[in-house]
């Protein structure tokens, strides 16, 4: 880290010890007022190491919060806050002689106990994992982590499906599956193939398309020689319209009748996939920072997997560290299936951090240097499209459509991009084809019937067609804004005023800050005769207009000087 980005959290830290207004950062449960009577360095290293934290910036928060402990050894917020640093930035093996710290203060924190638990699987001192996490909750989130860790323990130290057995009990809801899958990878492990093939089906059943899952049990398959069998199972994922990577490898790999190995060699590599599955589920609900320390802790148990790797860079993508994910997305191995994939996500973060040109010219090299890269090609397309290069994109897309044949039900999205390009360049046939392909491929697809419905809408095309699509893409997005804004433009253009303006507030509450849905409920509210509240609406939306945003600005503008030919597309203006 560098020491303009220090500095700053010191300084943010030193603000808010002298009381000064920092909005920045919410209220903490710790009680900062005693820590700045009388321990101003402690106060003022936690509180840079929780804007540290805060940003993401995990190993700089960890140094704030180990300094601070230097002073406050015994603190439990500090011994806590350091040490979920520490592992958030994948620094376990210290972040476990504070965990041991945290448990002689605090013996209860099951997060503490799982990262001991954690250190002793890795280093193979089986009789010391099982003491550190044995008697967890059954019925908690870190408790049944633990459980399902110490279950792998118990499989090595004691052999046979003793792990298996120890999570028979556990029944509570939302964890059913996730826990017969474990038990599934267990019973592989230790050899016991008929308890195996019951407990993949039984996962895979009730899970057909999540695609680790499918691996496992495809794989299991193989290893038994039913290579058949084991294709099904990828052909039924592939139906779907799903695709991954590593499904594909597997996929080739049975195609020439060979043995493709077990997901997991061992209990580190079998613990690893607990944590890693858990952080994965718990990413999908936004559950971040627990996610990251989880998947630092797989990444420990199996450091080589380049699918942890490439997961935590996804993780600290999505919390806005760019630059941090692509120096993880360069550690995948060069032979890894996931190589490519990380390449891409690399060029795409570039555009994220304003390098659209290096991110173009990152995405044209991999696409002619991997021809079959399909990723690569869709990525140059939307790089180039968001860099307004219609034309280019539309190209970047037929490429794609060829190598897929664009019949596949997951095909619908290039249509619908391709469809954007080729609207935004002016070629409006070509456009509306594509979305009703898309449509055609994916009928309920919001996104699609939205887009096709607000285009045609705005063309005074289908009007009636274009509402009733808009109308079921409300449904399946009531939520959305856009969509939302979409249906009282319908209205607008069809001269049912009265419910623009109801639906045109609905879509400003959904999406206050987007000048374009500002901007139609002032005109819906000058229909309506509320002409103080549309001019209104109309300086908000001037107010909230980029530099993107020209011709709306100009079209606002007169407007607001009295020029309403602008409103010329309905047939009668109210005066």
């Amino acid at each position: 880290m560098n020491c303009s980005k220090k500095l700053q959290h010191l300084v943010l830290a030193s603000a808010m010890v002298l009381g000064l207004n920092v909005t920045a950062h919410a209220q903490d449960t710790t009680n900062i007022e005693q820590f700045s009577l009388y321990h101003p360095s402690i106060s003022g290293s936690y509180l840079a190491g929780r804007g540290a934290f805060e940003d993401r910036e995990n190993d700089l928060a960890a140094s704030y919060f180990l300094d601070a402990l230097e002073a406050d050894w015994g603190n439990i917020a500090l011994l806590d806050r350091a040490f979920v640093s520490l592992v958030a930035a994948g620094r376990v093996d210290e972040a476990e002689m504070v965990a041991k710290q945290l448990l002689s203060v605090e013996p209860e924190n099951e997060l503490a106990r799982i990262a001991v638990g954690v250190v002793a699987l890795k280093e193979r001192r089986y009789a010391s994992a099982l003491k550190a996490l044995e008697g967890m909750s059954k019925d908690s989130l870190f408790g049944i982590t633990g459980n399902v860790i110490w279950s792998w323990a118990l499989t090595e130290e004691r052999g046979g499906l003793a792990g298996v057995e120890n999570l028979e009990p556990i029944s509570q809801p939302g964890f059913k599956n996730f826990l017969v899958f474990q038990s599934a990878l267990m019973a592989d492990l230790a050899g016991n193939a008929s308890q195996a093939n019951a407990l993949y089906e039984q996962a895979y059943e009730a899970d057909p398309f999540v695609f680790r899952i499918v691996e496992a049990y495809a794989r299991f398959l193989g290893n038994q020689g039913k290579h058949d069998e084991a294709l099904d199972v990828i052909q039924r994922y592939n139906d779907r319209g799903l695709t991954h990577v590593n499904i594909e490898v597997l996929g080739e790999t049975l195609q020439q009748k060979k043995r493709p190995g077990r997901m997991s060699d061992n209990v580190q590599q079998g613990a690893a996939e607990t944590l890693r599955g858990l952080s994965s589920a718990l990413s999908r609900e936004q559950a971040s920072d627990i996610s990251i320390v989880l998947m630092r802790l797989a990444s420990y148990l199996h450091p080589k997997s380049d699918l942890i790797k490439f997961s935590i860079a996804d993780l600290m993508e999505r919390a806005e560290r760019y630059e941090t994910a692509n120096a993880l997305y360069a550690q995948v191995d060069r032979k890894s299936p996931l190589h490519g994939q990380a390449l891409v996500r690399t060029a795409e973060n570039l555009q994220e951090i304003g390098d659209i040109d290096e991110a173009i010219r990152k995405l044209s090299n991999l696409a002619n240097t991997m021809p079959d890269n399909l990723t690569a090609v869709i990525a140059l397309g939307d790089a180039l499209r968001r860099d307004k290069r219609y034309g280019e994109a539309a190209k970047a897309y037929d490429r794609a459509l060829d190598m897929t044949g664009g019949e596949r039900a997951i095909d619908w999205h290039l249509h619908y991009v391709r469809g954007i390009a080729f609207e935004r360049e002016g070629e409006w046939e070509k456009a509306e084809s594509d979305f009703l392909k898309a449509l055609e491929l994916n009928p309920d697809q919001p996104q699609v019937l939205n887009y096709l419905g607000y285009s045609w809408v705005d063309q005074e095309l289908q009007l009636e067609r274009a509402l009733d699509m808009i109308e079921k893409a409300v449904a399946l997005r009531p939520e959305d804004g856009y969509i939302v804004d979409s249906l009282g433009w319908a209205y607008y253009r069809l001269e049912r005023f009265e419910e623009a303006a109801e639906t045109l507030e609905r879509a400003a509450r959904l999406s206050p800050s987007d000048p374009t849905i500002n901007d139609h409920l002032g005109d819906a509210y000058w229909q309506v005769n509320r002409k103080r509240e549309a001019r209104f609406q109309w300086s908000i939306a001037l107010e909230l207009a980029g530099e993107d945003d020209a011709e709306l600005i100009e079209e606002i503008r007169e407007k607001l000087d009295g020029n309403l030919s602008a409103l010329k597309r309905v047939a009668e203006l109210s005066n």
